[in-house]
């Protein structure tokens, strides 16, 4: 798979043969979700901590959960199919054309 994804300046997206969009509203629920799920994943003081490659496995994994509840029909499924660097193409696409989900 190309290490770019091209999006639209409405939010469309192409991948494995399906075309996805970024809605313009999202509902309270869906804003909550995926600002939770982008936030930084601290260390717990005094806990185990994250090693590097832990770190990006997790944050790779919360990345593909907040596309997948933002966006209709981007299942987890679809979202495995992209790189870490295409997930962050599309948070950033998001934070730039969608600041009703900025995570602050």
């Amino acid at each position: 798979m190309a290490e770019t994804i091209s999006i639209s300046l409405t939010g469309g997206f192409e991948l494995g043969g399906c075309t996805y969009q970024v809605p313009e509203q999202f509902s309270i629920g869906q804003v909550s979700s995926y600002q939770t799920l982008l936030r930084p994943v601290p260390d717990i003081p005094g806990g185990t901590k994250l090693t590097a490659e832990q770190r990006v496995v997790t944050e790779t994994y919360l990345l593909r959960r907040a596309a997948a509840c933002v966006i209709p029909e981007f299942r987890m499924s679809v979202s495995e199919m992209l790189s870490l660097r295409q997930l962050e193409a599309i948070h950033g696409w998001i934070a730039g054309h969608r600041p009703q989900l900025h995570v602050v």
